[in-house]
């Protein structure tokens, strides 16, 4: 569920992790019948205007870092990050974006079977990047203890500009931590694998008015 948003970038000022709030959706490892030990939570909500979506997440986490210093590196092997997917359910593309704590981004917009090509090595990454630093709009906060994430994605990155009406939209909020070495992945989709691209298993959107 998706509330109204008064503007992009309407950024809350941080929350305290251990009172998210009613609106926010809690990260979990649905494939794992306990989570890690170690667990840092995060909670993550989405908002909307008639121009787009905007993304906003909260994690735990002390000392968050990734070295990724220029758009669309490879975030996801450099250190912690925010990611959020938003598919055009009939259309079957989605896009893929990544927010650091230091607000460097990797966005990606995926046709489908891109994610599938990509993998087999058919496809390099590069195909599917997108170079405009103005697609979308982020921003990142670091605490003595949480960092937060935002990010407002609006409808044309879909190709949805000026509709009617929206298709249907499947969304995913999921997350790095890497506070321990080893990658530790949590997601609000419920996921049967830790893989995040399992897309026919997002959650549907529903914009409230």
């Amino acid at each position: 569920m998706a509330r109204p948003l008064a503007g992009s970038l309407d950024l809350p000022r941080p929350v305290l992790p251990s009172d998210p709030g009613a609106d926010w959706r809690e990260l979990g490892q649905s494939w794992r019948p306990v989570r890690e030990t170690g667990f840092n939570r995060g909670w993550a909500r989405i908002r909307w205007n008639p121009a787009g979506l905007q993304f906003e997440t909260l994690f735990v986490q002390t000392r968050p870092s990734n070295r990724a210093r220029s758009l669309n590196e490879s975030t996801w092997e450099l250190g912690d990050i925010a990611e959020y997917f938003l598919q055009d359910r009939r259309t079957g593309r989605y896009i893929e974006l990544h927010v650091t704590p230091e607000n460097h981004r990797l966005q990606v917009l995926w046709p489908p079977g891109g994610i599938e090509k990509f993998r087999a090595g058919q496809v390099p990454l590069a195909d599917f990047l997108i170079a405009d630093p103005n697609w979308i709009e982020s921003a990142a906060n670091v605490l003595a203890d949480c960092w937060t994430a935002q990010a407002f994605v609006p409808f044309a990155c879909l190709g949805l500009a000026g509709a009617p009406r929206l298709p249907g939209l499947g969304i995913a909020v999921c997350r790095y931590d890497r506070s321990r070495g080893a990658e530790m992945l949590s997601s609000t989709a419920n996921l049967s694998e830790p893989n995040y691209h399992r897309h026919e298993e997002w959650a549907d959107l529903i914009l409230e008015r």
